[in-house]
């Protein structure tokens, strides 16, 4: 959570982070795992089929890679005025969106995102533009805690 710590203004704090889902893991590492099965194939054999083995085994490494990159190169945090969010690690994209100017929250799940806990949340601003955030872990209680800062801010001060 290093960019949203570092972009927190006066009296902000973090109230929730949550990061993509593992599941967006398994196809990189399914296609990895196959991929690098068949290059270790390729390295047994005799004669020149072993630079195809490295080839494959790289191939799969960044895969893999790439894969870890799109979980972890993610950060999506609630504080108690707006929704922060980074995208990248070494090309980054950021956005925020202040709570008093988020109109609705969006949350879609399929059969499996239901069982295993993540689904796409989308965010509208005041704008009418949807802000999607695919394969989000726990993606209810994103909501939830959203729709709690919203509350919260928009509560009457007691005198």
């Amino acid at each position: 959570m290093r960019y949203v710590e570092k972009s927190l203004t006066e009296g902000e704090r973090i109230v929730y982070t949550t990061r993509r889902h593992w599941v967006v893991l398994v196809g990189p590492s399914a296609l990895a795992g196959v991929l690098a099965l068949a290059g270790i194939a390729l390295l047994l054999e005799k004669d020149f089929l072993w630079i195809g083995g490295v080839i494959l085994l790289a191939v799969a490494a960044g895969i893999f890679v790439s894969g870890l990159l799109r979980r972890y190169g993610f950060e999506f945090a609630v504080t108690n005025k707006r929704l922060i969010y980074r995208k990248g690690i070494v090309s980054v994209a950021t956005d925020e969106l202040f709570l008093d100017k988020i109109e609705s929250v969006l949350v879609t799940q399929g059969l499996l995102g239901r069982w295993w806990g993540y689904g796409s949340v989308s965010v509208r601003g005041t704008g009418g533009s949807w802000e999607p955030f695919p394969d989000i872990s726990d993606p209810l209680l994103l909501r939830r805690r959203i729709q709690e800062q919203i509350e919260r801010r928009s509560a009457p001060v007691p005198a």
